[in-house]
């Protein structure tokens, strides 16, 4: 029996709709994500090394400098694609743990979008919504015994991508940068900024695919509605 199907089923999971063709989804976009800081993280560490080095050969200088220029496009651009598909995913597993469990949530539902908008409360929000979610997805006993769901991967994944944030926000204080020290520190800063964006996205597939799986076998087990 497959997820979409469950609102036919005798379990009671009307509302139901399956996360796996979102999470699909994610996931890949999380993997271009990762690849687009990988090439960022290799443009960056040589463009560092350059920063520090006497004498540099202009030619190989002007073409890894345009590259790092390009990741910066790719970093940006997967960025925005996978954050869409990732809300959207993210609001489909929140209305679906509502169905699982209606009173496990201290949000309401429009904070599963707003929350990674909204400045400032975008630092907090979108983990509690994921806490809540996590926590009415967890399996019963009705499928036979299933793991104990802890919140760890949920708070690795959160620090990893707030920790990103630090590195960022200073970095932007040297986007003038004219001097070579000022452009050096731009340069380190960044590329810590994108080593945390990286640990971020592969904890998010984690994430992802974990919360998908539990929210499948959540919709298949039997009995009725908490």
């Amino acid at each position: 029996m497959s997820v979409d199907s469950v609102s036919a089923a005798p379990t009671g999971r009307t509302g139901v709709r399956s996360l796996r063709g979102l999470g699909i989804a994610v996931v890949l976009l999380l993997g271009l994500v990762i690849a687009a800081d990988v090439f960022a993280v290799v443009a960056g560490a040589k463009m560092y090394a350059f920063s520090g080095a006497e004498p540099v050969d202009i030619e190989v200088y002007s073409e890894w400098e345009r590259l790092y220029r390009w990741s910066d496009v790719a970093t940006m651009n997967t960025f925005v694609a996978c954050g869409v598909v990732f809300i959207l995913w993210f609001r489909r597993a929140r209305i679906n743990a509502e169905v699982f469990a209606p009173d496990r949530h201290s949000l309401v539902r429009g904070w599963a979008v707003w929350g990674w908008i909204v400045p400032v409360v975008n630092l907090w929000i979108p983990r509690r919504v994921a806490l809540d979610i996590w926590s009415a997805s967890a399996p019963g006993a009705h499928l036979g015994p299933a793991p104990r769901q802890s919140n760890r991967l949920v708070n690795a994944w959160w620090t990893a991508w707030i920790g990103g944030y630090v590195p960022t926000l200073a970095a932007l204080t040297y986007v003038n940068a004219e001097g070579a020290t000022e452009m050096r520190r731009q340069l380190g800063l960044t590329l810590v900024a994108v080593l945390f964006d990286i640990a971020a996205a592969v904890l998010a597939v984690l994430v992802v695919r974990r919360l998908t799986s539990m929210q499948h076998r959540k919709a298949l087990e039997g009995g009725p509605l908490p």
